[in-house]
């Protein structure tokens, strides 16, 4: 009798609570939690429906960059992949001055964009396509230097972003990163840092990186991941577990991932792992996932290797989303399920640039036209 009234009176005290209440305690929570908590009554559905800009949102698809016809340069696409319409991705970028749309990078919602009206100049702009709200950043000045551009901005830290800019040197091979500028949109000021790295932090692609624990992650050739903090300073390179150097990382529920197939000894492709790093202090990863290749079509031997390219690991569940053949058609494989799942074809026009686009509906004091 008293386990039945605690029950009672629990009832009673959820149902006192008051709308504004509850969606101020759903913002908490990660977006996949709030998917779920549609489905406890109509009423609760309506609710997050009505106050969805308020809440964490999750993947809505890829931004990638296609050739145009003739003379047009990249163009920019949007492919949807959350099942429902997205009408806040304009993938036209209208509200940008003309010609600053080819796609640099996207973190957590901001995307970076750039242009370069001759070799020595480049001008770049850091935007929200879901407020169509946008800011030009002050040219670093590093003339033709080459140079990779990423995104670092975590909203659940600090309203803020930071855009490193890499320039590197070719005299070697493979090519040494020789230094790093890092733009705060706080400071609106730049650091520079160009030392020498030692080759744990100073080669890579600096191709996709995780902004993670206030520091960009990104693969070296060596194979481990850098640290790199908003000081420009390397600050430790972390190993990956199979000491290959092509491998995947990606941040997914809140943790660094790293994925990557494993091969026989006539290095055939047998085997999809996929590994989390639960102690980042200790540096300790975890098997997450294993699977046959036959789980995952497309990556079955070395051969083929050309025809695989790794797009995103879902930021909220257990899905790996990659590209198959030469006119790069979109897959999903679902490690819990252990389903793959064709979405589209991109077309064989697609540029190896795939950004996982999550919206961010709040305004930005950092962001303006």
């Amino acid at each position: 009798m008293v386990k039945g009234r605690r029950s009672k009176r629990q009832r009673c005290l959820a149902a006192s609570l008051t709308d504004d209440l509850i969606v101020e305690i759903l913002s908490r929570l990660p977006a996949r939690s709030v998917c779920r908590f549609k489905c406890v009554s109509m009423a609760w559905r309506d609710l997050i429906s009505a106050h969805h800009r308020k809440l964490p949102q999750t993947l809505a698809g890829f931004f990638t960059m296609h050739d145009g016809e003739g003379l047009l340069g990249p163009v920019p696409y949007f492919t949807n992949v959350s099942g429902r319409d997205c009408p806040s991705v304009f993938s036209s970028f209208d509200f940008l001055p003309p010609n600053h749309d080819y796609l640099q990078d996207c973190c957590n919602g901001l995307l970076l964009c750039s242009y370069w009206p001759n070799p020595d100049e480049i001008h770049s702009y850091v935007c929200n396509p879901a407020t169509r709200k946008w800011v030009e950043l002050p040219d670093s000045n590093l003339g033709g230097k080459s140079r990779g551009f990423r995104l670092g901005f975590d909203p659940t830290v600090s309203p803020h972003f930071y855009m490193f800019e890499f320039f590197k040197d070719y005299d070697h091979f493979p090519p040494l990163v020789a230094g790093v500028q890092v733009y705060s949109s706080e400071t609106g000021q730049r650091v520079r840092e160009q030392t020498e790295w030692d080759k744990d932090t100073g080669t890579g692609p600096v191709s996709t990186a995780v902004f993670l624990n206030g520091c960009l992650h990104y693969l070296t050739y060596d194979p481990a991941i850098a640290v790199v903090d908003t000081q420009g300073k390397a600050r430790r390179s972390i190993p990956v577990p199979d000491n290959k150097d092509d491998g995947f990382i990606q941040l997914s529920q809140g943790h660094l991932h790293y994925a990557n197939f494993e091969a026989d000894n006539e290095d055939q492709v047998v085997r999809l792992v996929v590994y989390v790093l639960e102690d980042y202090t200790k540096q300790q990863w975890t098997l997450k996932h294993s699977a046959e290749a036959e789980y995952v079509p497309g990556r079955r031997s070395s051969n083929l290797a050309r025809d695989f390219e790794w797009v995103a690991i879902h930021p909220d569940c257990n899905m790996i989303f990659y590209t198959v053949g030469w006119d790069k058609t979109l897959m999903s494989y679902d490690m819990d399920r252990r389903r793959v799942q064709v979405i589209c074809t991109l077309g064989q026009d697609t540029r190896e640039v795939y950004l996982p686009y999550v919206p961010l509906l709040s305004e930005l004091q950092a962001l303006h036209t």
